[in-house]
């Protein structure tokens, strides 16, 4: 006769039915604990105990996705990420611009495309940032920002622009008689670009995302 279980393990148990049925898969202990607000990782494995021992779940204790419902297939396994490399170009200023010609003397950099929303790692290079001009932004002195190759970006997008022989990450702002591109960061000036300097403008992409040592 199967053991009773607890409201909370109904609910427990409906949650791993629905995440296999919509994934293949099993949720790990930990994404238990975060949906049930489980303050342990030992908590979620008493309840998924019980529910072994109603006769609900076979538990496996050394694998990440260690549970089975009963009578149903042996799970999938999530699918692996899809890592790829992207040249990491040379240092690109984000405050006072420094000459920053690109180049591929710092290598290559790996990581997942899904993770940026990108499917072809074609279109994506990574550049180090210099200076202090972008902190407002969430970007640091010495951090990698992922950037998307385009020749254009909207109102209020964080590029990398080039002007002349020069590089920097800033954001950009459109007015109806120039083009600014805008530093977080109050200690920096503006670099605004009136009708008859905009042909020494030119975007090389914009940001996507950000990597960071800690």
């Amino acid at each position: 006769m199967a053991t009773e279980i607890s409201p909370k393990q109904q609910r427990i148990l409906d949650y791993i039915v629905n995440y296999q049925r919509d994934n293949g898969y099993p949720p790990t202990l930990r994404e238990v604990c975060r949906q049930f607000k489980i303050s342990s990782t030992n908590g979620a494995r008493y309840h998924l105990h019980r529910l072994r021992d109603a006769g609900y779940l076979e538990v496996s204790r050394y694998t990440s996705r260690g549970v089975r419902l009963v009578n149903s297939p042996a799970p999938q396994q999530p699918p692996k990420s899809r890592r790829i490399s992207i040249p990491l170009l040379g240092r690109v200023p984000a405050g006072r611009t420094d000459y920053a010609a690109p180049d591929l003397s710092e290598g290559e950099i790996i990581i997942d495309p899904d993770f940026f929303g990108r499917r072809g790692n074609s279109s994506l290079f990574g550049l180090r940032v210099k200076g202090d001009s972008m902190i407002g932004a969430g970007i640091n002195d010495g951090d990698v920002v992922v950037v998307k190759s385009q020749e254009d970006a909207d109102d209020g997008a964080i590029v990398v622009a080039r002007y002349e022989d020069e590089a920097t990450v800033k954001r950009l702002k459109r007015e109806p008689t120039r083009v600014i591109l805008q530093p977080e960061n109050p200690r920096h000036d503006p670099l605004i670009f009136d009708k008859s300097r905009l042909h020494d403008l030119g975007i090389m992409g914009i940001v996507v995302g950000l990597i960071r040592a800690m």
